[in-house]
Parts: C-alpha cells; structure tokens; sequence
C-alpha cells in the first residue's frame, strides 16, 4: 500500500498506517477488512478538499486494480 499510495499522493501523504485489521463475521472467508490512516500536508499552504479528494479517489483506483481492494461502506 504504501508504494501505491507515496507514488500516487507524490509530497502531500505525510503518513501512512494501517491501525485495524478486521476479519469477523461481516466479512466474507478469505477476505481482511484494513483501515489505514493517511495524513496530508503541503509544506506552504492549508490544503483543500479538491486537493485531497482526487488523490484519494486515485488510491483507491490503483488499490481495486492492484488488489481487487474495495472501500467498505
């Protein structure tokens, strides 16, 4: 995730961690259900939601076409 996200994201992610891994009953045999917390900051402005919401959509596309990955709702 983190190489994914790093060439994505380019200097805005700060951080990344992954602080769950879930696999109980709500989630299908052979599947985990991961929660990462990633951290944005540009170093000479407040960033935006247009900023952020485009790289994000991008992680997620690269994520479902490198892992069939898809956000839990």
């Amino acid at each position: 995730m983190r190489q994914l996200s790093v060439k994505t994201a380019g200097e805005i992610l700060e951080s990344i961690e992954l602080f769950d891994v879930y696999t109980g009953a709500q989630i299908p045999a052979g599947y985990k259900s991961l929660a990462y917390a990633l951290n944005f900051r540009h170093h000479e402005r407040t960033l935006t939601d247009n900023d952020i919401n485009p790289v994000i959509d991008q992680i997620l596309g690269e994520l479902k076409q490198a892992f069939d990955a898809q956000l839990r709702e």
